[in-house]
């Protein structure tokens, strides 16, 4: 199982693919799920190829600068 994204930067407006594997990733989709602990949006970092900096602070911010996703099993 994964998920792909199409990211916009709002710091410098680059578009993006990104795209983790749960399966074989070094963090689950969720961390914890009954625990409510995070989830890898929030755990690892996302960077903008283009400026570095950090796309996901929060999942407010990540989600906001999201424009599709798409996920496989």
């Amino acid at each position: 199982m994964g998920t792909a994204y199409k990211i916009r930067c709002k710091h410098c407006g680059t578009q993006f693919n990104h795209s983790s594997d749960a399966s074989y990733g070094f963090l689950p989709t969720c961390i914890g799920c009954g625990d409510n602990l995070g989830h890898i949006e929030t755990q690892a970092a996302i960077r903008c190829p283009a400026c570095l900096k950090r796309l996901n602070n929060t999942p407010e911010e990540f989600n906001e600068q999201v424009e599709v996703t798409y996920s496989w099993d």
